[in-house]
């Protein structure tokens, strides 16, 4: 008799065993949903409409002409698992609209990095800065380890 019980789940095991089940079915389902969420949903620079200007890290302290209506992407590289993301320092809001701020991490490997996009677009003729920071917000201006400054001249 011994044996048998071996053989045979306790209702309590089989309750257990079911739930655990569960857990790890939402589970998947909830890595598979972010997976195809954050690949569907990336900047990519190669099919940006024409009317785009597309800025990466080499661009930093350049000057770029564009018109009122059009717009820039800036994407640099950043990896959020050590705390360092890009944030906007200041702009200005005036000649500019802040159309969307679009991190993007592909990978499934934890810790590894992507990129962010800053898309702005002019509004009114002027000399316009954006000027951008690599920091921990939670850490103070002291944290600030890479700048990135960009002078926008929105011509007629």
């Amino acid at each position: 008799q011994p044996c048998l019980k071996q053989l045979y789940s306790s209702p309590e095991s089989i309750k257990s065993q079911n739930f655990l089940s569960i857990i790890r079915m939402t589970a998947l389902a909830a890595a598979w949903l972010m997976y195809s969420v954050s690949a569907s949903s990336c900047p990519i620079p190669e099919k940006a409409p024409q009317s785009m200007l597309l800025l990466v890290e080499k661009d930093n302290d350049r000057t770029v002409d564009i018109h009122p209506g059009e717009s820039i992407q800036i994407s640099l590289p950043e990896n959020a698992t050590t705390g360092y993301r890009w944030e906007i320092d200041r702009y200005d809001a005036p000649l500019l609209d802040l159309l969307s701020t679009e991190p993007c991490y592909t990978a499934n490997a934890v810790g590894s990095g992507g990129i962010v996009a800053f898309t702005f677009q002019g509004k009114k003729i002027g000399v316009a800065d954006i000027a951008l920071k690599l920091w921990r917000s939670w850490e103070g201006e002291a944290s600030v380890v890479a700048r990135f400054h960009i002078r926008l001249n929105v011509t007629p």
